[in-house]
Parts: C-alpha cells; structure tokens; sequence
C-alpha cells in the first residue's frame, strides 16, 4: 500500500523534467500518402532539402536548388523558410491557415526570393514541394536509455578472475631470483687488475716461455768438419761416376750399332725406310733416327753390313745389287743400276692467291653499318676462300660483287641474293650467299633491316 504513493510521485518528477526540456524538431518526407523518411533533430540545428547528398532530406527538385535551409536557426528559435513554388498548412493553436492567406495577411515576411515565419514549439504543418510532402512537428525528446548493468552476482571480481597457476608460478620465480639480484646490487665490485699485478700463472698462459736454443757457435764449429768430409767424399764419387758413364756410353753406343747392322741386314733399302715396327717410334728407322742413335758416320757404318740393296726395276719387281752374296753397295749406286728409274716427283702445284677489299656496306633499317662491316671482317677468308676457288680456273678473274641480304630480329640472315657480278663468274657469288646465310650479326633495334655489301676481287700480282 506504500508504494503506490512513491511511483506516483516518480512518475509526476519525470513529467516534470521532460516539460522543463525544450522541445525538438520532428520532419517526415511524404510521397504518395507514405512516410519515406523521418529524422529526430536531437540538438538545435538547421534542416536542408534539396539534391545534395549531405542535406538532411534528399530531395530532387527542378524548383529546389542544390541545397536549401527549410528550417533555419534565428538565434535558438526556428525559422521556416518558403521559397515562391511552396504550397502548404501551418497550424497553432489547432487553427490551420494556408500560405496563401498568411501571404496575404503579411504574416510571412519577404527576404530577397523567400518568404520566412517564425515558428514556436506549438506551431506544426506541412510543406509541399512537387509531388513531395514535408510534415513537421516540435515533440518532447525521448527518455536517454540507461546502460544495462550486470547485478553484483554476475559481476565477478578480481580475485575470480586471477590465473592463479599462472600467478603462483610468477612468485615462485620472483622469489627464487629477488635475492641474487639483491646480492648483485649490493656485493663489492672486484678491483682492476692491470698487467703487472696480474698472477703469474695467468702470465704464462698469456705469454709462454721461450726454450733457449743451443749456441750457434758449437753447432757451427761441428757442422764444419762434417761438411769437409760429405764435400770430399761427393767430389770423389763425382769423378768416379765421370769415369763409369764414359765407359758405359762407349759399351751402349756400339751395342746399339750391332744392334741396327742386325736388325737390317738382309733388307733392301725402301723396306727398312718403310719399316714401322710394332708400334709408334719402333722399328729400324726409329731406332737409326731417334735421339741417342746412331748418327752421322755410324750410319754408313750401319749401311755396311746389309747383303743385298733392293733396286726398283721397270716392271715393278725388286732385285739386289751385288748377286745376293752379301756385296755391301753404297746409296751412291742406287741412281744407275737397276732396271727401272728414280722418280724425282713433279713439281707441287702453287697455291693461287687473290685478295678481296670492301666497301662500306648501305643498311637499310636501324642497325650500325660498322657493326655489319665488322662481322663481315671477321668472315672475311671465307669470303677469299670462294674466289680463289675459280681463280685457279681463271687466273685473270677479277671484278666486283655487290651481295644484298636481309638480317632478321633476332640477328640471322633470313634472305640473301647477288644484286649484282661484275666478274664473270657466276660461281663466287653463290658461293657467297651460301656461307652467309648461315652468319649471326647483332640484333637490329626497330625490326628486320637490308644490307648492300660490296666485295672487290682482285688476283695477287
């Protein structure tokens, strides 16, 4: 029974407090008898349509400019703002009046292009803008809702919410290291030690000590006597060596000569020069030839012992000169007897020899004439390789040959052609485009290019 009273009185100090707070300013937008949008101005501030994105109600009008203050701010009263197009009602007092009527009583008042009528908290209407409807209003601002509060039992504490292993782990270890980096804080500094207090112990593993090393004058005075026997003794088996290997080259070198008179004899002369043994550097010519053989005199002195000397006769077969008997015969007789006859061979046919010269090249294309002349330069002895060639044929041949060629993006010769032969022979020039075409030059920068390259022949005097 007591507390019907207390809501009471609750409820009359709540009436009281919101019909103490100023009212606020309620707007809707109305278009075919439905509400699109409705704004609450909590605070005192102006209310903009128009087609601008940042004004409180969008609205496009052709009779509205981009933005426009329907309710304006004169000090901390509203002000409604018409322009001429505006139709509409305003209401106080609930007695509705037209803008027509308030025109023509000179209640709303003219400023430039628009008419403007103050407006209290009891005043309320409706604008018409186009086929748009804006209805307003001054209402009581609602009640601020509380923040939701957790009672004490859903709270929790702080306690509840310690890790307590965690907590209970991070003691422990405060506990254990708290009185060593006490002691550190609070223990004498040692004193600096500098090099000469420093103990002798540590000075011997710093700087070992030196083993004295034995005096240079005895180990001199007995390395002397040493050195004056070991320089006899090599003197002494220096010169006996001197008298061994006389007598040892003498005993080689005759065995090495008995050694080829046996190795020969019984052969004609083109068989031992056409001896090849069984292997490279063997045989009787190697053994003749080669280093340490035998060697000016001694090879006549081979040649003596040989039976019979093969003689080349004029049907091709081999006879001896001296009957077989074993009759020694000198190389000097091998030009006149016999058959047949010593062939002298035919002169060997020279070498012809022209040389080629160029000119500078004309490209056509974006590359370096002196890049192309370059690789061509390099190429050059093949070029000579292909004239020479016919001038073996044609000694006198001699002229000019102008090769046109085309060299790709990525730097090969993808067509080549003679564009023109001032010679007479057709063959150098192809031969030319045949080696060309398979030349590298460097890669041209706007695409493929043509190249005229003059070559001048001429045989070598």
């Amino acid at each position: 029974m007591e507390r019907a009273p207390q809501n009471t009185s609750v409820d009359k100090s709540a009436a009281a407090k919101a019909a103490a707070q100023p009212k606020i300013l309620r707007a809707c937008v109305v278009q075919g008898g439905k509400v699109i949008e409705e704004q609450r101005l909590r605070k005192r501030e102006a209310l903009t349509i128009g087609s601008g994105t940042k004004n409180t109600f969008v609205i496009s009008d052709p009779s509205l400019p981009k933005s426009h203050e329907l309710f304006a701010l004169k000090g901390s009263q509203y002000e409604l703002v018409l322009t001429e197009s505006m139709r509409g009602v305003i209401s106080a007092a609930d007695k509705p009046i037209d803008f027509a009527a308030l025109k023509a009583q000179g209640i709303l008042k003219k400023r430039g292009d628009f008419y403007c009528f103050p407006l209290t908290d009891a005043h309320r209407g409706k604008v018409i803008i186009g086929d748009v409807a804006v209805i307003f209003q001054f209402v009581v601002p609602p009640p601020v809702p509380q923040k939701p509060q957790l009672p004490m039992a859903a709270r929790g504490s702080i306690l509840k919410s310690i890790d307590w292993p965690y907590a209970g782990a991070l003691a422990a270890m405060f506990a254990l290291e708290a009185p060593i980096i006490g002691y550190i804080q609070v223990a004498p500094k040692p004193p600096e030690v500098s090099l000469e207090n420093l103990d002798q112990r540590w000075a011997k593993l710093i700087v070992p000590e030196r083993k004295e090393e034995p005096k240079k004058a005895e180990k001199a005075k007995g390395a002397t006597g040493a050195e004056n026997v070991s320089k006899a003794t090599k003197k002494s088996t220096k010169a006996n060596d001197a008298v061994g290997d006389d007598e040892s080259r003498a005993k080689a070198k005759a065995a090495r000569t008995a050694k080829i008179r046996e190795s020969i004899a019984g052969k004609g002369i083109l068989a031992v020069l056409g001896s090849v043994g069984g292997g490279p550097g063997s045989g009787a010519v190697a053994d003749v030839f080669s280093e340490g053989g035998v060697g000016g005199g001694d090879l006549d002195g081979a040649f003596d012992g040989i039976a019979g000397v093969g003689i080349a006769s004029g049907g091709g077969e081999r006879s001896t000169r001296g009957g077989g008997s074993g009759e020694a015969a000198s190389i000097g007789g091998l030009a006149t007897a016999g058959g047949g006859k010593v062939g002298l061979g035919g002169k060997a046919e020279a070498r012809v020899a022209g040389s080629v010269s160029t000119e500078a090249p004309e490209v056509d294309g974006a590359l370096d004439s002196e890049a192309v002349a370059k690789v061509v330069q390099a190429r050059k002895r093949m070029v000579q390789d292909c004239y020479e060639r016919e001038l073996k044929r044609d000694p006198t041949l001699q002229g000019k040959v102008e090769i046109e060629f085309t060299i790709g993006e990525d730097g090969r010769v993808v067509d080549a052609k003679v564009a023109s032969n001032r010679m007479g022979s057709a063959a150098v020039g192809e031969c030319i485009v045949a080696r060309l075409k398979s030349w590298r030059f460097p890669k041209p920068s706007g695409g493929s290019v043509t190249v005229n390259f003059p070559f001048i022949f001429t045989p070598s005097s």
